[in-house]
């Protein structure tokens, strides 16, 4: 059993960030029940698009925000797997569906790197 250590500073502000974007992510969902996705070069809707929007904006953010307190061994390549798949998705549809979502792509794009980037330099918290 790993010693408790206190969470790391950019843990904390990640870990509020987190769960601002999974409360958002529901509250989409219920607001804008037709609104279309992309997702790894589609264009989804309708309960697929829900079924996307809820595991990787609402399961994987609070799935890793678990690892994150309980300092699980996996959750560090979890965190960095999850946000390289937004990485992925946003560079995808910035190329492919830029003439749809415009410049709203950018902002889960820059966010995803920054997390991506301090779960990479917090990782050994898990450890």
């Amino acid at each position: 059993m790993n010693a408790w250590k206190p969470l790391p500073f950019p843990f904390k502000i990640l870990s509020i960030v987190l769960l601002l974007w999974a409360s958002m992510s529901i509250m989409v969902i219920i607001t804008m029940p037709d609104r279309e996705i992309a997702f790894l070069g589609l264009l989804l809707s309708g309960i697929t698009a829900k079924i996307i929007v809820l595991i990787l904006d609402f399961v994987s953010p609070l799935l890793f925000l678990y690892a994150m307190w309980k300092k699980l061994k996996w959750g560090a390549n979890f965190g960095m797997l999850y946000n390289g798949i937004f990485i992925l998705n946003s560079f995808i549809a910035l190329f492919l569906f830029k003439d749809i979502f415009g410049n709203a792509i950018y902002f889960p794009l820059v966010a995803s790197i920054i997390f991506f980037l301090i779960i990479y330099k917090e990782r050994d918290y898990f450890s």
